[in-house]
Order: structure tokens, then C-alpha cells, then sequence
């Protein structure tokens, strides 16, 4: 390759090469562009070699496991367009004047490495091709200022993101040159410690907005949209702030082509609004932790058929959710810690993980629950469901009827080959532990905690060999306890108080 002096463009991405760069890149010298991204290439730049690249105007490193520093003469080339070093371990601080001097830059990517020190957007000043920012962190060693020294834009960005930042420290300010972008398709300054009132003017000067992350800040009052309809937004963030207030009526006329709505963690009140039937391209609504209330609008249930993942816990809702109309194409439901009434539904749903727990609801487990190898993990816990728990129910990773009203046995033709956490605590079952439950080789949490079980424990409680949590308190278990107990390995909690059991204690408790 190193005869390859003519080459103007090298595109090795998403490969699995190892190793560091090899020295003979530098002989490349007419290249224009290095696209390396997602391989498994390490080590440091070499500094000699990848300063020979002069004409070099795209620079993607992005997710490999460079180290070091960035080599300084890279200020040198000014015709660079791009440069996306992101998801690697580069450290030291950020040369000012390696951005300052890419003039002609369009594109970059600094997210996920060790950089430390002082970064201005000032260096940016200049830069009036500049479309693209991103700098995702997971360390907070490096201060991001936006404000000072006083600067003004020459750009007009269509994706800025800045998460999870040292951002305007202590201020916490939003950036002021946001004010100036009038073209803006992505904003995402999620976790960034900033605070103020929400930005409205954000949405009201870039109306081709796509995406608005706002999660996990401290922007207070009332959340409130522009006033004009059909804007283009698909995704909207705004949860763990400290917005409070009631939404507005039109918020689904307001913004139609939504697909992703999360208000969760908030202190909104009061009714969700009926307009939410117009979102119909809606995948996933997150409305958990707050204070709404009133019913579910039946517009949701009917109307937002696309909808993948539903999180309505932790709120005062009331009233019974499962009409005629619900959507049978969830595969994520929580609806935890209302006040729903009524039954599950008939029809079967397809869902993987189910948690209505904390509620009123109540009735018999429907029969789609029987062998529904689509679902995971199902939580109907402190509710007042009652009769027998059905043949082949639990063929779940969780399932969890603790505090309802069930009763009967537990019949022999369960099927817990797959379950790790079955919890069937304060209910009426009666009968023997079945042969079922010590088939369950995978189990690692068993309560059976306050019923009215009986008999022995059987020796063959070993075969449980994953088995981290036994609780079996409140029963009337009796006779000797098994010295096959001794023989579980993982377990860490043992719980057998208030039964019946006599004879001698097993020599390791």
C-alpha cells in the first residue's frame, strides 16, 4: 500500500483490524481522506507519519482504542472537514489552536475520551461551514464555556451534542450562540447541569428541529410548546427536570410526527390531554413519576396503534385501561403504582415485560399468559386477583403475584424451566411443594412467603443449585429441615421462621 501515492481516499471502517497504524501511511501522501472507524486498532499516532498527510481533509478514528495525545501538527492542516476521534481514550488537553485553524471544518466528534482542562467554543468562531458538534462525555475532567470569551457565531449548526458535560460551570447557562441558529435538526445538551426556564425560543427559531434531549438538567416551571401546529418534531426528552404544571390541550396538534415523548420525573398534573390520539407515528410515551390523573384517554389506547413501549407507574391515574381497543403491539407496559381498576385484557397480548403492580385491578390470570413464550418478566403484585394460577404459567424469567388473593394448589404442571424469581408471597395457596419448583434449575429467588403451604421440605430442594434467596416464613411447612439445604452453595438468604419445622438444626446454619 505504500506505493498507493496517488490514493486519495483509504476506507478500512467497520472491520476488525488490530494493532496500531502502520508506519507506511505517511507515504500515502496524496490521501484526502482516513476513514479507520469501528475496527480494534490501538496505540498511539504516529506523530511523523500522520503529519505527512497534508492534503488529509477527513480524519475518522471514531470507536477503536486509541491512546495519547493528538499529535500537534495536525494544526496544520487547515483543509480539514471533518474529524471524529470519538469512543476512543485519547487525554491531554485539547490544543486551541488545532481547532482554531480548521476553518474549512464541517463535521466533528470529540465524544468518550480522557480529554481534560478547558475547551472555549470560541476556538469555533470562525468556522462558517461548521454543521456538526458532538462531545459525549462519561468523565467530567473537562470545562466546556460557551460564553466567555464573548464570541459570536459564523455557523449555523444542524446537530449539536453536548451530554452528560462540565457545561457553563457554575452558571449553568445555556449556551447564548443557540440563540443565533436558525437551522438546528438535532439538539441534545442532556445531563449538563443547566438550568433557567424551559427554552421554548429553541423550538420557535429552528423549525425543522427533528430531535430535543433536555433530559436530566434543572430547567424549571412550566413546560410549554409553540403555539403553531405541525412542527417537525419525532423526539422529544425532557424528563428529570423540574418543570411542573398541566400539558396543553393541543399538545398532539402541536407536534403530530412525534415518536418518542418522555415527560417522565416531572411535577406535571392533572388530566393527560385527548389530543395525545393524534400522535399517531408515537413508538414510546414514558409519563412515570408524576401527578397526573383522571383516566387514560381512550384516544391512546386507540388511536396510537405503533406504540412499542408504554410507562405510566408511578402517577394517579384511575379507571379501567384495558378497553375493547388496546394495543395489542406493546412489548413494554408499566403501569405500576395507580389506581387502575378492572381486568387484563381477553385478547393476548405481546408483551415481553408487564408490570401493572400497586394497583386495583383484579379478576382471574388470563389464559393468553399460558405458554406465551413472548413474555419475560410479569409483575402483578398487590393487586386482588384471585382463583388457581394456571397450568404452564410461568414459563417467565420473573414472575411476581405477591399480596393477592390467589388460592389452590400449585399445580404439578408448571413449567419453570427458565424461571429465576417466582414470588407468590400473601396469597391463600395451599398444598406441597411441588416437584415443579425443584425441577427449576435456573432459580435463583424463591418466596413463598406468608400462604398456608405444608408438608416437608423435600430433599430434592438441591437440585435448586442457583438458588440465592429462599424465603418460606409464614406457612405451615413441618418436620425435620433437610440437611440437603446445607448443599445450596449460592444462597444468601434463608428465611423459615414461623412454620412448623422440629427435630435438630442442620449442622451449617
Amino acid at each position: 500500500m505504500a506505493n498507493f501515492s496517488s490514493l486519495k481516499i483509504l476506507d478500512l471502517c467497520e472491520n476488525s483490524f488490530t494493532g496500531s497504524i502502520p508506519p507506511y501511511i505517511g507515504a500515502l501522501s496524496s490521501l484526502k481522506a482516513l476513514l479507520l472507524y469501528s475496527n480494534q486498532l490501538n496505540g498511539t499516532l504516529p506523530i511523523r507519519e500522520m503529519c505527512a498527510l497534508k492534503k488529509l481533509e477527513e480524519l475518522d478514528l471514531g470507536c477503536n482504542n486509541f491512546e495519547g495525545i493528538l499529535p500537534p501538527c495536525l494544526t496544520n492542516l487547515t483543509s480539514r472537514r471533518l474529524l471524529d476521534i470519538s469512543y476512543n481514550r485519547f487525554s491531554g488537553n485539547m490544543s486551541l489552536s488545532l481547532v482554531a485553524n480548521w476553518t474549512s471544518l464541517e463535521y466533528i466528534d470529540l465524544s468518550y475520551n480522557l480529554f481534560e482542562g478547558l475547551f472555549s467554543f470560541s476556538l469555533f468562531a470562525n468556522h462558517p461551514k461548521l454543521k456538526v458538534i458532538q462531545f459525549l462525555s462519561d468523565n467530567n475532567k473537562l470545562d466546556i464555556k460557551t460564553e466567555n470569551p464573548s464570541w459570536d457565531p459564523s455557523f449555523q449548526l444542524k446537530v449539536l451534542v453536548l451530554s452528560n458535560c462540565s457545561l457553563n460551570i457554575p452558571t449553568g447557562n445555556i449556551p447564548k450562540f443557540l440563540f443565533d441558529q436558525h437551522e438546528l435538526e438535532v439538539v441534545n445538551i442532556s445531563h449538563s447541569k443547566l438550568n433557567r426556564s424551559f427554552p421554548i425560543w429553541l423550538l420557535e427559531n429552528n423549525t425543522r428541529l427533528q430531535l430535543l434531549n433536555l433530559q436530566s438538567n434543572s430547567f424549571a416551571g412550566q413546560f410549554h410548546l409553540p403555539s403553531y401546529r405541525s412542527m417537525d418534531l419525532r423526539w422529544l426528552d425532557v424528563s428529570n427536570n423540574n418543570l411542573d404544571g398541566q400539558l396543553q390541550e393541543n399538545i398532539g396538534k402541536i407536534i403530530p410526527k412525534l415518536e418518542y415523548l418522555n415527560l417522565s420525573r416531572y411535577y406535571f398534573e392533572g388530566n393527560f390531554p385527548s389530543s395525545i390520539g393524534d400522535f399517531s407515528h408515537l413508538e414510546k410515551l414514558d409519563l412515570s413519576f408524576n401527578n397526573f390523573s383522571g383516566e387514560v384517554p381512550t384516544e391512546l389506547v386507540a388511536n396510537c396503534t405503533r406504540l412499542d413501549i408504554l410507562w405510566l407507574s408511578n402517577n394517579n391515574f384511575h379507571g379501567e385501561i384495558f378497553s375493547k381497543n388496546f394495543i395489542l403491539s406493546l412489548t413494554f407496559l408499566k403501569l405500576n403504582n395507580n389506581y387502575f381498576t378492572g381486568i387484563l385484557p381477553v385478547v393476548r397480548l405481546t408483551v415481553q415485560y408487564l408490570d401493572i403492580s400497586n394497583n386495583h385491578m383484579s379478576g382471574i390470570i388470563p389464559i393468553w399468559m399460558v405458554n406465551n413464550s413472548d413474555i419475560e418478566i410479569v409483575d402483578l403484585s398487590n393487586n386482588f386477583f384471585e382463583g388457581e394460577i394456571p397450568c404452564g404459567l410461568v414459563t417467565f424469567d420473573t414472575l411476581d403475584l405477591s399480596h393477592n388473593l390467589l388460592s389452590g394448589l400449585l399445580p404439578s404442571c408448571l413449567n419453570l424451566e427458565n424461571v429465576r424469581h417466582l414470588l407468590l408471597r400473601g396469597n391463600n395457596l395451599t398444598g406441597s411443594l411441588p416437584k415443579a419448583v425443584l425441577n427449576s434449575s435456573l432459580l435463583e429467588m424463591l418466596d413463598m412467603r406468608d400462604n398456608s403451604f405444608s408438608g416437608n421440605i423435600p430433599k430434592e430442594i438441591d437440585r435448586l443449585s442457583n438458588l440465592k434467596v429462599l424465603l418460606l416464613s409464614g406457612n405451615q411447612f413441618s418436620g425435620m429441615i433437610p440437611k440437603q439445604l446445607c448443599w445450596l452453595n449460592n444462597i444468601g438468604i434463608m428465611d423459615l421462621s414461623r412454620n412448623f419445622f422440629s427435630g435438630t438444626i442442620p449442622y451449617c446454619f
